[in-house]
């Protein structure tokens, strides 16, 4: 009789044990708790070698990205893939884009900054040369630039051409500048320019207002 009272006793140990070990940590209101390696999985694995070449803003919009990501010099290296920032704009040097288009006229000055940033001044004006809009400020790389560039279609030729966008989404309004990659066919740097509006005292500029606006 004593050796079963044991041996019960024994088996019970063990299947509390067992059940014990099984469960999963919970915190004080009994709400599971979450493994910790699975949230540093989630987050960015980012070196960057000079942070002062890039807008905080740029670095915020990789922190979502599933790859490490290097920045360093002018490329951004993701997984295996090297991409090089864009470099069709000259650092600290003023570059003016003009276009015109149903008696309007459109004149974009930009000056890239660093790598991801562009100081812009943009000025539309009717045919007696009123001024109808102005816009200024910075606009930013979109982060995920190393993807596939934009693509804009040539309002003289029609024909399509690679582009990166650089974004301001100050003051409520977002507003888009797109650079052409590379040149046209006469030699001309190219850009559009975009920008949304309340309907009142923020006119619109939409993408099939602007024609492409190219330098002298």
């Amino acid at each position: 009789m004593k050796q079963t009272i044991y041996i019960l006793a024994l088996a019970s140990a063990y299947w509390s044990c067992n059940s014990r070990a099984t469960e999963k940590p919970s915190g004080k209101n009994g709400t599971e708790i979450p493994p910790t390696a699975s949230v540093h999985q989630k987050q960015a694995d980012i070196y960057i070698q000079n942070k002062s070449r890039y807008d905080p803003a740029f670095i915020e919009g990789l922190a979502g990205y599933s790859e490490p990501i290097k920045l360093a010099g002018h490329f951004i290296v993701t997984g295996g893939d090297t991409t090089y920032f864009p470099h069709d704009l000259p650092l600290n040097k003023k570059t003016i884009f003009k276009g015109s288009k149903d008696s309007r006229h459109f004149v974009l000055s930009v000056t890239r900054t660093n790598l991801t940033n562009l100081d812009y001044r943009f000025q539309l004006t009717d045919k007696k040369h009123r001024t109808i809009d102005s816009k200024s400020g910075k606009a930013v790389l979109s982060s995920l630039f190393f993807l596939a560039s934009e693509i804009d279609v040539d309002s003289q030729t029609g024909k399509e051409y690679g582009s990166c966008e650089y974004v301001d989404s100050t003051a409520g309004v977002r507003l888009s500048i797109r650079i052409g990659i590379g040149l046209d066919r006469n030699g001309k740097k190219r850009a559009v320019l975009t920008y949304n509006g309340d309907g009142k005292n923020k006119p619109a500029l939409p993408p099939d207002a602007c024609p492409t606006l190219r330098t002298d």
